[in-house]
């Protein structure tokens, strides 16, 4: 299966293909089909956010 999807509802990145549903894509932990493509762009993560702070921090702490 692809790496770069992950589960909507439990976050897993482990699928398989459900016979009883036609070969529909569902996730091997909670059975759900619903499924997201996993972000890894620097700027869409959280990294950001905490880049952000950490030189807000830095500023307040050496002004």
């Amino acid at each position: 299966m692809s790496v770069n999807r992950v589960c909507f509802n439990c976050g897993s990145s482990s699928f398989v293909s459900d016979r009883s549903l036609g070969g529909k894509i569902v996730c091997s932990k909670c059975g759900s089909s619903s499924f997201k493509r996993k972000s890894s762009s620097f700027f869409n993560s959280n990294k950001l956010i905490f880049l952000a702070i950490g030189i807000a921090i830095l500023i307040i702490l050496f002004r």
